[in-house]
Formats: structure tokens, C-alpha cells, sequence
């Protein structure tokens, strides 16, 4: 089902890199696709913990899940969607915590209350909203099958990179400077990469009825106008205006960062370890990659970029806009 091979990597545990092998014979997969040659870099212990329990996943058909590429803007899309499948309940939001009402399948701690996140998952009441940072190939194969709704968030990469870079050293899992950090992510030896891979075969995907592709950019740009398109891919009556505006403050970045419930940074330091200077939402904008990567990494990225992207005819400006 699996074939997988060791990675040497700056990654302080084991990495490997996995693709599937059987049962991908393109009867059941979108726009029929060859997902049979893509790898996905993972740490070792997934292949054993996870990968053939999230392979056989039961879904239900009111689950939705929220897909995303590390660091692509994933809370923010998790709050706003768990808000319209749940008629809007602010008070349950402000009082509770995101990560607990929207389970990370994949995650390999242990859940708080003792059970691992994919039995979390299970016992979780529908509708389910359930977060992944998988690509399609190693997703629940009834997502596929069953045509069950998914939310994809795209981020370009450059801000990707660097965001990825704080948070991935910040906990600990990662050691070493950003150049070397982009040397390894265009190399696909940083978890969850290829990068491109994930992103396009969403981005193909697109007008897919179960896919709702959208990019954190879109979202920074007009987010009421997302609000109001996820409201129709969800099938929820549309946020009137007095509610929108509320829902818009909601999830600023400002309150965001601020919520206890929805930043996650205190509750990560209690449970494992990470720097003092550790912050799970750190600038929130488009364009970070600026002022943070050198030259020759911008380059380097651009180069990789444009490679990735040349046989699908598309640029990086026709997914994000200008950035």
C-alpha cells in the first residue's frame, strides 16, 4: 500500500518520505490522476501511527474538512468555517477552543483527554469540521470515493517558507538558518512537501463540487466576498449584514491572536516544548517574505516556482494575485 524511504534532514526526528502504491487505480480518483508517483515528506512514525487508519477513515456526509498547506492561513479558515456550520455561535467560540472543536486528524501527540486525534475525530459530533495538512493522495479515501466537502487554502510560497521557518524552529522540530530552510523546502525534505504538489492538484481540482479552493491572499483582499461564496459551497443561509460585521471583527487578526481559544501559542508551550519567544500567529500578512528572505533565496524560490508551474501553463500570480 505504502512505500516509503528515510530522508536525511535539519528535522530533530526521523523523516521519510512516503507515496502509495495500490488502490490507486484512478476508477474513484478526481480528473483521474496519477497520484501513484506523488511523494509526500513525513516523519517516520506516521507511516506506523497514521497512515493506514487516515487511509480507511470513516466518513459521514455531512463532514467538511479544512485542507491546507502548513501555515496557509489554517486557523482562520477553521473559525470561520466551524462558525457557519454552527449557526453562527460566537458565544461557544469566544468559550471554547478552536483546536478542541475542529480535531487535527493527523496530529501525533496525544489528544488531551488521552485518546490519539483520529479517535478524536470519530467521537466528534456532525457536522465535523476536521483540519489536515495531508496532500490529496494520502487524504481519507472515502473523501474521494463519497465526494465529501473540503476547504483548500492556498498561500504562496515565499511567505509559506518563512512562516514555516519560525514556527517549525520555534517548536523545536526543526534547527537551522532560513537559507538552509529554503534549500530544504525546494528540495521537498520539510514536512508536507512538495509544496507545488499540494497546491496544484487542488488548484486542478478547483471546479470540483466538493472542493472550495480559496487563497489566504483572497481572503486578506475581500473576505466578505469569501465569506459569501463558502456560505453557498456549504450550503448555509447567507451572514446578514449586521452579523457580517461582527463575523469580520471575529476573525481579524487582531482578535484572533488575541483569543486564548483560537491562538493556540499558551496552551502549545504548556504541552511541549518550544522557545520563549514562541508565537503560533506571528505578523498575519501578505508579503512577509520581504522583508525576511535574502535575495538569493528569492531567487532560488522564484526559479523553483516557475520550474513546478511550467508544464500546468500557469504562473504563481495566476493562483495569488500580485504579491
Amino acid at each position: 500500500m505504502y512505500e516509503s524511504e528515510s530522508l536525511k534532514t535539519l528535522a530533530t526526528k526521523p523523516m521519510m518520505r512516503m507515496r502509495c502504491t495500490g488502490e490507486l487505480d484512478g476508477s474513484w480518483l478526481p480528473l483521474k490522476q496519477d497520484w501513484s508517483t506523488r511523494w509526500c515528506t513525513l516523519p517516520e512514525m506516521y507511516k506506523e501511527l497514521c497512515a493506514q487508519r487516515i487511509h480507511n477513515f470513516e466518513t459521514r456526509e455531512s463532514d467538511v474538512f479544512v485542507v491546507t498547506f502548513m501555515k496557509s492561513g489554517t486557523t482562520w479558515m477553521q473559525e470561520l468555517a466551524w462558525l457557519l456550520l454552527n449557526q453562527l455561535d460566537f458565544n461557544s467560540a469566544k468559550g471554547s477552543f478552536l483546536f478542541d472543536r475542529s480535531q487535527y486528524i493527523e496530529r501525533l501527540m496525544n489528544h488531551p483527554s488521552g485518546i490519539d486525534t483520529i479517535t478524536a475525530c470519530e467521537k466528534m459530533i456532525s457536522p465535523r469540521l476536521i483540519k489536515s495538512h495531508l496532500p490529496a493522495q494520502l487524504l481519507p479515501r472515502e473523501i474521494w470515493q463519497e465526494g465529501r466537502k473540503i476547504i483548500y487554502i492556498a498561500r504562496n510560497p515565499k511567505d509559506v517558507v518563512v512562516s514555516s521557518y519560525h514556527f517549525l524552529n520555534a517548536i523545536t522540530l526543526w534547527k537551522g538558518d532560513l537559507d538552509t530552510f529554503v534549500d530544504e523546502f525546494v528540495n521537498d525534505q520539510i514536512c508536507y512537501t512538495s509544496y507545488w504538489s499540494h497546491v496544484i492538484d487542488f488548484w486542478r481540482m478547483r471546479n470540483e463540487p466538493n472542493i472550495f479552493f480559496a487563497t489566504y491572499e483572497e481572503m486578506k483582499r475581500d473576505l466578505r466576498n469569501v465569506i459569501e461564496r463558502l456560505c453557498k459551497f456549504l450550503a448555509v443561509p447567507n451572514v446578514e449584514e449586521e452579523i457580517m460585521n461582527q463575523l469580520l471583527h471575529h476573525l481579524s487578526f487582531d482578535t484572533m491572536k488575541g483569543s486564548e481559544h483560537n491562538n493556540p501559542t499558551r496552551r502549545l508551550k504548556q504541552g511541549q516544548k518550544t522557545t520563549e519567544d514562541f508565537e503560533f500567529m506571528r505578523r498575519g500578512i501578505v508579503g512577509s517574505y520581504k522583508d525576511e528572505l535574502s535575495a538569493v533565496a528569492k531567487e532560488k524560490m522564484d526559479k523553483w516556482t516557475k520550474d513546478s508551474l511550467k508544464d500546468y501553463g500557469i504562473t504563481e500570480s495566476d493562483i495569488f494575485g500580485e504579491i
